[in-house]
């Protein structure tokens, strides 16, 4: 039986180059981004070039708990358990905490915190009932280093980082593993446009490869934290 994967912003960057490579390597997958016709096009993308797999392909905008809640009822209907889930989709909004504007932290507390407890809790009780599984935190360098401009951001992924450390606390006596994963600056959509010359940023599938190798280690071992930095260092 083929392995399941659930992937959250899974259309661009890091997401998406998770979602390519778990394809290729036989994964079923249930996708989702907030853009509907770029999640179908991926999907589209993905049955062509690995017809042998099954994709659940639905849009949900990770601010509203009750599209949260579709998903997750769509999957765990679909599929008894996962054996991945990857909590990849973030939102970053630049700004000073004392003259932002008030809803700032509420909107990215909302997509970075609040949708992968929810969506932990969602598909964790069926992992521990089947004795496997791997949850990946898609954290940052943000969670431990705080960078100008991104005073809430970094107080979300902060929250990110503790609540996957406390989430892995909990699971310790079961087979579920639980994995934080701390990029450093990743070559996305969100860096068209910037002067810095590509290479001076890591490639979203280099993130990719590295959460495939944490995926591939035997059940007696689990990487807690995982960070990843440029070679030349934050910028």
């Amino acid at each position: 039986m083929a392995y399941t994967a659930v992937i959250t912003g899974a259309t661009k960057g890091i997401g998406r180059a998770i979602a390519q490579l778990f394809a290729a390597q036989g994964f079923h997958l249930a996708i989702t981004a907030r853009t509907d016709g770029d999640l179908k096009d991926l999907a589209e993308e993905l049955r062509q070039k690995y017809p042998e797999i099954k994709i659940i392909a639905k849009a949900t905008d990770l601010a509203d708990r009750s599209q949260i809640a579709e998903f997750i009822d769509l999957v765990n209907n679909t599929w008894p358990s996962i054996d991945v889930l990857i909590n990849n989709a973030g939102i970053f909004l630049q700004g000073e905490l004392l003259s932002e504007p008030d809803l700032h932290l509420d909107q990215m507390m909302q997509v970075n915190l609040h949708a992968p407890y929810l969506l932990c809790r969602g598909f964790a009780p069926q992992m521990v009932t089947a004795g496997k599984g791997h949850i990946f935190n898609i954290c940052s360098v943000a969670s431990q280093k705080v960078f100008p401009g991104s005073g809430s951001y970094a107080t979300t992924k902060f929250a990110l980082l503790g609540f996957t450390k406390a989430l892995r606390q909990e699971l310790l006596a079961s087979q579920v593993k639980v994995t934080a994963v701390l990029p450093g600056a990743t070559w996305t959509a969100s860096w068209e446009g910037a002067t810095l010359p590509e290479e001076r940023l890591m490639p979203a599938t280099d993130i990719a490869q590295a959460i495939w190798d944490v995926w591939q280690l035997s059940p007696r071992t689990v990487v807690e934290e995982l960070t990843l930095r440029p070679q030349k260092g934050d910028l």
